[in-house]
């Protein structure tokens, strides 16, 4: 196999906050008990941040805080809105008009909008965005988790309910190598141990048992959300740690503004409230924040310990506040997501196996976390950069990347995933491809964070038709091109940049789905000599390249070529800044929409216009410098 030597070239900045964090849920089955003692049961499909409840014939559930229980639920007229009916949820006949569609939901952009609501509920200001739905930037550093660290998992019973999950059975769950319990394939810490190759160590020290101050109805009362008691709970425990049990939250693993990493809650038996209110299991920040011993607290988990433990959902949550990953599935359910269940920050830990063997974490995140030796592909980065016929060992902790020299938070990684090891639980096996950008959005399924190129070309968990099947990786009968698997490209699987231009990759002659694939780098359509430029102009209008604003340059030749629509008349336009204001530089207006400049140009501050002279339609510019 071919050795592989790690440049000095940055991982991908993630653009994104740790807000970004909730736990998904997928036909989720839980019990609640009514007012009446009735228990019903109710399936749960979304996330912390918004998620529809439904009976198990299909109708629509939301909690009535006037009935103090769960009542069916009807769509308000403008679609924005979830209504009670007024009628309790009950396992007996139906009495009244109760809608029954398993398709009857609220809009998009109803969603969207409980969505951030929800965040800037659990995590304040934390969760303010920008306008392109992202979030504040983490730094490499903050997302480096190698070495030991060290996390607390407080486990909390209650006067009247007692627990039954022994302090030496959740810290056998978190930290021992050889962990078979409840089904489990592993431990925390032998999961992140594996996907890590062994660089990070991730430890929890687990207290005895904290008995809250009030019966444990008190702390599920639905009429909070899951932030109120459940904090007010967590600061008990806190201030008991510190104050009555002496401990040492200088131990603790933190951050570089000295928060704690890992901080979690578990709390004995089942959670006795409905979705997101009372003890519901979640993240959030804490506020205001605990402080002692040097640190302070930032986010926390909290869960329920019921009758057993699956490492699933900790793992996803750990993901979260040890190595600052984001969610990889898309918080508004108008899809499945791109990576659907073939990461662990996906759905890949939340299945009916990968809940007890979660899947590895993307190409990305490793490289990310320091955990994997990246080589970079792409010549125009790397002049040493191997060529030809490659190969990949899955689970090698290695991965190839192809960068984007115009824009160097895009790149596309390549891996290979064998279903063996840490990977058994996968839907698929072969060669993934992943395509990567730091603008791009989660919620917009054709513009995701993280985008899999699907090899069977079909996009099946951004159309919402599964959340990843046996036809995705890729394999000997596959080949990704700026063309294949489709040329769609704005919603196809090509290795096209997202602006529309060719990255230059190809890869083809992929091996069989094997533990080590080989595949050609190669014969791909040559790059362009420059940065490309898309958009669309209306007629009359004008648009600032690039991307509205101006550019620095030190000096040298600028070459830019512009096509735009045949029935149209496109013009361009180059200024440079002098005197305190834009002053033209080069113009070029012929009849057509086809323009060139050349210009030689001083140290200073330029901008470039497209502008219609007459018609509308798509542009291309490529500048060169």
């Amino acid at each position: 196999m071919y050795r592989f030597k790690k440049f000095a070239i940055a991982p991908l900045a993630i653009f994104t906050c740790l807000t970004q964090a909730a736990i998904p849920y997928k036909n989720h089955q839980y019990e609640y008990t009514q007012p009446n003692g009735e228990v019903v049961s109710i399936s749960l499909e979304g996330n912390d941040y918004f998620a529809l409840q439904r009976t198990q014939d299909g109708r629509l559930v939301i909690f009535d805080e006037k009935k103090n229980g769960l009542t069916y639920a009807k769509v308000s007229s403008d679609g924005q809105d979830l209504i009670s009916t007024g009628v309790l949820v009950s396992n007996k006949a139906v009495q009244g008009n109760v809608i029954k569609d398993a398709a009857f939901t609220l809009s998009r952009t109803a969603i969207q909008k409980k969505v951030e609501q929800a965040q800037q509920r659990m995590f304040g200001e934390q969760s303010h965005t920008k306008a392109n739905g992202m979030l504040s930037t983490i730094s490499e550093v903050d997302t480096q988790s190698t070495g030991q660290i060290k996390g607390l998992t407080i486990i909390i019973d209650f006067p009247d309910f007692r627990g039954t999950i022994s302090k030496s059975q959740v810290e056998s769950f978190l930290n021992d190598l050889n962990y078979t319990e409840f089904g489990n394939a592993q431990s925390v810490r032998g999961y992140f141990r594996s996907v890590s190759g062994g660089k990070l160590d991730y430890t929890n020290t687990v207290t005895a048992y904290y008995t809250a101050k009030k019966n444990k109805s008190y702390y599920t009362d639905d009429r909070y959300s899951s932030t109120v008691r459940s904090q007010e709970l967590i600061k008990e425990a806190l201030n008991w740690l510190e104050y009555t049990q002496g401990f040492d939250f200088s131990t603790l693993s933190v951050n570089g503004s000295r928060q704690i990493k890992g901080l979690n809650i578990f709390y004995a038996g089942n959670s006795d409230s409905s979705w997101s209110k009372g003890l519901w299991p979640h993240m959030a920040a804490l506020s205001p924040r605990f402080c002692a011993d040097g640190v302070c607290t930032d986010r926390y988990q909290i869960t329920d310990m019921r009758n057993s433990l699956a490492i699933g959902t900790f793992v996803h949550e750990s993901g979260h506040l040890v190595t600052n990953w984001p969610d990889l599935y898309d918080y508004d359910g108008s899809s499945e997501g791109s990576v659907a269940s073939f990461g662990v920050m996906g759905y890949g830990a939340i299945g009916e196996t990968n809940r007890f063997k979660p899947t590895p974490p993307v190409a990305h995140f490793r490289n990310l976390a320091g955990w994997d030796t990246v080589t970079e592909l792409n010549p125009a980065i790397n002049s040493n950069a191997p060529s030809g016929t490659l190969t990949h060992t899955s689970g090698s902790n290695t991965s190839y990347k192809w960068t984007n020299p115009s824009n160097r938070n895009e790149a596309f990684y390549i891996e290979a995933i064998h279903r063996s090891g840490q990977n058994s639980e996968q839907l698929d096996q072969g060669l993934a491809i992943w395509h990567v950008d730091s603008a791009g959005n989660n919620s917009n399924e054709w513009y995701p964070y993280i985008q899999m190129e699907h090899a069977d070309g079909n996009r099946d968990p951004e159309n919402k038709s599964n959340r990843g099947d046996s036809t995705d990786l890729y394999d000997v009968a596959g080949e990704f091109s700026a063309s294949l698997p489709n040329a769609l490209s704005s919603k196809g699987t090509n290795s096209l940049w997202w602006n529309g231009s060719s990255s230059g990759l190809a890869v083809s002659e992929i091996s069989d789905a094997a533990q080590t694939m080989s595949f050609k780098i190669g014969g791909g359509v040559t790059p362009p000599k420059g940065d490309v430029y898309t958009g669309y102009l209306a007629d009359k209008q004008q648009a600032i390249v690039p991307n509205g604003t101006w550019f620095q340059y030190a000096g040298g030749t600028l070459d830019m070529t512009l096509e735009g629509p045949s029935n149209a008349d496109f013009d361009l336009k180059l200024e440079v800044w002098q005197g305190g204001r834009w002053v033209q530089a080069a113009v070029s207006e012929s009849p057509t929409s086809n323009e060139a400049i050349t210009y030689q140009a001083s140290n200073g501050y330029y901008r470039i216009t497209v502008y219609s002279y007459s018609g509308s339609g798509d542009y291309s510019l490529m500048l060169s410098k």
